[in-house]
């Protein structure tokens, strides 16, 4: 009896019934002729039918693949709330939508959806970082990687850094190299992931490497020299450099305070007609220039009267010297920089409607950096933007490793000894007379 119910339990769990009524209906459907020698044939034929191809199990796992982006894009598109539903207020957000339709002018963009995909994303940003402080935030661009690219996020925060240990020369929170503080991520509708502050050093050790980037922020930075960071830390140098060298404005719109260094908003500026913004001699960088030493600022000389801090200061004069430090507010002309700029669009001036006393045209203006392949600046009635879309290297630096040697050529075939030939004797020539 409880061998019987073993071999049940066995037809129940290899499901035995459902095979054989499958392979019934095969033979009321085809009446073969020989359908008792044919079992095989038809149980075979059954379960070849009722297995799923490759191409099928491809298609289902694409399919579900797409089903979840779907999801994601969905989530996406929704405005922040909280549990009640109430909109939760965000810092200032400039509208990329209008500037994608700006940029594409200059040959530079995402298209309409993928530049709606990229301010519903830095909104969601702004929600989720609503307690870090963070006054504006803009779409800095986006860094091409190996594996995955990087899109950027750039926020100007109030104040505030990063706990941990504190290195002395780097810069605090909110100025220098760290005036900004900027957010990754390779996926719109995705998570964001902080970037750290820099430190000089790190920027020092970005300049003497040239790699491209993977697009996975937590890997190791394999180079030659050695770099100690991950490529976190490599991408925010990138951005730093990039930024001290191509965010650039219409000069006039920011001005020095008269009691400080401070530089603000320009609130009596006027744009310059576009015959005029078509010359460098119009344009200033607004972020400051970095050092040599990594930073934008040189560190204070020490005072003493023992040798060697009189050694050190010494030191530190004539590293001022030679890498004096440069104005925040200067102009494209003596900047070391190559650019190129050009002018698109209907330059025709039209009266305002809004403002009858002004005209404006639809002319475009766009600057790009030939030092920084893809960083580019658009302006257009006024408006301006700075956006970098490149692999995040700088023209003219040298190659990405040092050249190994050539091989070493093997030693020639030694021929071994030959017999050394006998010429014959030539024979006398006869007498001149004769």
């Amino acid at each position: 009896m409880g061998s019987i119910d073993s071999e049940i339990a066995y037809l129940k769990k290899e499901n035995v019934y459902d095979h054989l009524g499958k392979v019934i209906d095969r033979v009321v459907a085809e009446k073969p002729k020989d359908a008792y020698g044919l079992v095989e044939v038809l149980s075979r034929m059954v379960k070849e039918q009722a297995a799923p191809t490759p191409e099928a199990a491809d298609n289902a796992m694409e399919a579900e693949a797409v089903a979840g982006y779907v999801k994601k894009l969905k989530q996406l598109d929704k405005a922040p709330a909280d549990e009640e539903g109430t909109a939760v207020p965000v810092c200032a957000i400039p509208d990329f939508v209008e500037e994608a339709e700006m940029l594409s002018w200059a040959g530079v963009g995402f298209g309409e959806v993928e530049s709606y995909k990229v301010m519903c994303s830095l909104r969601n940003l702004a929600a989720k970082e609503k307690d870090a402080g963070l006054i504006k935030l803009r779409f800095w661009g986006k860094v091409f990687g190996t594996d995955a690219d990087y899109y950027v996020a750039e926020a100007q925060r109030d104040g505030g850094g990063e706990e941990g240990e504190e290195d002395p020369d780097a810069e605090p929170a909110g100025t220098g190299a760290n005036q900004y503080a900027y957010y990754v991520t390779n996926d719109l509708a995705g998570e964001w992931r902080k970037l750290p502050d820099i430190k000089p050093k790190q920027i020092m050790a970005a300049r003497s490497i040239k790699r491209l980037l993977t697009g996975s922020a937590g890997s190791k930075v394999v180079t030659h020299p050695y770099f100690a960071g991950k490529e976190e830390v490599l991408l925010r140098a990138t951005i730093a450099r990039i930024t001290a060298d191509t965010v650039i404005c219409v000069k006039g719109y920011l001005v020095k305070e008269e009691d400080g260094e401070a530089i603000q908003q320009n609130e009596e500026f006027a744009c310059p007609p576009d015959a005029a913004l078509a010359k460098l001699e119009a344009w200033t960088h607004m972020q400051p220039h970095i050092l040599m030493n990594g930073r934008t600022t040189h560190k204070e000389i020490p005072e003493g009267e023992e040798e060697e801090e009189l050694k050190l200061a010494a030191q530190m004069r004539e590293e001022q010297a030679a890498d004096p430090q440069k104005e925040v507010l200067r102009g494209l002309v003596d900047d070391a920089l190559d650019w190129t700029i050009k002018q698109a669009g209907d330059p025709t001036l039209f009266k305002d409607a809004a403002q009858p006393e002004q005209s404006r045209s639809n002319c475009v203006t766009y600057l790009r950096s030939l030092s920084w392949p893809g960083a580019v600046c658009v302006i257009r009635g006024g408006h301006f933007a700075n956006l970098y879309v490149g692999n995040g290297l700088k023209s003219g630096e040298p190659a990405f490793f040092i050249p190994a040697p050539p091989d070493v050529q093997d030693e020639p075939e030694d021929p071994g000894e030959v017999e050394e030939p006998h010429v014959a004797p030539a024979e006398e020539a006869p007498p001149a007379d004769e």
